[in-house]
Order: structure tokens, then sequence, then C-alpha cells
């Protein structure tokens, strides 16, 4: 199965973001269920672009403050790119940017526990 250009973005986005992210964990899991999984949730009923300015609203989480910081850089870049596409899109794109997200930031946990990263 191929993936679409805007599956593929999505990825490189999350792919990205995921190697600037300074804290993860915080990212993944503060308090539980961290900022990134609470949004991912909350985008899967989005309906358009308000919808998902509102759910990125990062000041709605709690968090580290270099994690609101990196995730500031990330929903800015989103939303950036959803600006000229529709609604439907735009919702569909911003998911899978999460889903990928939470994949690669999960990925770089494990890869720091083995030692791969520095």
């Amino acid at each position: 199965m191929s993936s679409s250009p805007l599956q593929i973005e999505a990825k490189k986005v999350a792919a990205l973001y995921a190697r600037w992210l300074r804290l993860p964990e915080d990212a993944l899991f503060h308090g539980g269920r961290g900022p990134v999984m609470k949004m991912y949730e909350a985008l899967k009923s989005a309906k358009g672009k308000d919808d998902i300015k509102s759910i990125l609203d990062l000041s709605k989480y709690e968090m580290e403050k270099q994690t609101f910081n990196d995730l500031t850089r990330l929903v800015n870049e989103i939303l950036n790119r959803i600006q000229n596409m529709n609604d439907s899109d735009a919702v569909a794109f911003t998911l899978e940017v999460f889903r990928y997200f939470q994949i690669a930031l999960a990925t770089k946990i494990e890869d720091v526990k083995k030692g791969y990263w520095a």
C-alpha cells in the first residue's frame, strides 16, 4: 500500500520535530497522559481548522517549559501547513502528524534507553 503525499509530508514533519523534542517522556506521559496523547485523542473528533487551532492551544495542557517550547514549534509548523488546505485535508494531515509523532517519540525513548541517543 502506497502512502499519499499528505501522509508522506505528515511523516516528515513528525520525524523532524520528534528528533528536536528534548523531553519525549514529558510530551507523551506528563501526569500519566501527556499533552501529545491528549491532543491526539481530541483531534480524532476535530471537524475543521478551527477545531484544530483550539485543540493545539498548548496553554490548555500541563508540561515542562522545554516541552512547551518544542511543541510550540511543531504546532506553528502544522498551522502554517494547513492554512491553505480544506478542512478535511487539514484534519487528516494533523492526525497523521500526531499519529507518527507519538510513534517517533516512543521510538526515541526506547533508543535513548538502549544508548543510541546521547
